[in-house]
């Protein structure tokens, strides 16, 4: 891990062993909409997109408030210092989880620039390729009960190792072909020290998003698949 100030105002940091010294222009997806490999990801509140760099593929996301307070402040957020910064957080969550080996995206780089009390920023992670997200999978495919139990299973490793995530939904858990999951986005998380009743929250919100689309795009998702991803999460340990 590298950190690079390019200024007092701009705060780079980066994983020296996965990729060459990173500048701010890199984190611009202006930067990147001409080259090869460039692509715009969809879904989410958008600016995500695909980029090819140091041999390969990445995404680069830049941070977006929702709700109301988005219509005010689209890209800002209130400056605490550096470490406080939501990337940096998130860069410490993820490197957490690589290192208890859980399916998450290798963070390749932020940066956060400071403007006044605010700032804005983007983070930069490996690419998860020949995926796509659990809502999409859904809407052209069933899923069999066998990965619904291994869905929740992982999900219960996640929060053993004391992971809590604070955004899980269906758009946020991937897929591959060959029926393997990844979870992204770990904006907000936190590390918890035991279980307790946080850990339904999670879950709740997962049933709530799944429930959502299905009432809209109509998934091949009912009852039993979440029972089925329910008792796979109880008998993890």
């Amino acid at each position: 891990m590298s950190e690079n100030t390019k200024s007092a105002r701009c705060f780079i940091l980066h994983d020296e062993t996965s990729i060459h010294k990173l500048e701010s222009k890199h984190f611009n997806a202006c930067y990147w909409q001409d080259m090869p490999g460039f692509s715009r990801i969809d879904g989410g509140r958008g600016g995500s997109v695909k980029i090819f760099i140091d041999g390969q593929v990445a995404m680069l996301r830049q941070y977006l408030r929702g709700g109301l307070i988005a219509r005010i402040l689209t890209d800002q957020y209130l400056w605490l210092g550096k470490c406080n910064t939501r990337p940096w957080q998130e860069w410490l969550i993820l490197k957490l989880a690589i290192a208890a080996e859980l399916p998450v995206p290798k963070p390749l780089g932020i940066c956060v620039i400071r403007a006044g009390l605010y700032y804005r920023a983007t983070l930069m992670t490996s690419f998860f390729e020949d995926t796509e997200t659990l809502a999409d999978f859904l809407a052209h495919n069933s899923l069999p009960q066998a990965s619904w139990l291994q869905l929740g299973r992982l999900l219960k490793q996640f929060q053993v190792k004391g992971f809590r995530h604070a955004d899980l939904n269906a758009n946020n858990i991937l897929i591959d072909n060959q029926q393997q999951f990844f979870v992204i986005d770990f904006d907000r998380a936190r590390m918890m020290t035991t279980l307790g009743d946080w850990q339904w929250k999670p879950l709740y919100r997962l049933q709530r998003s799944l429930d959502k689309i299905n009432r809209t795009s109509s998934l091949h998702y009912g009852d039993d698949d979440w029972q089925a991803l329910m008792d796979g999460y109880q008998a993890a340990v």
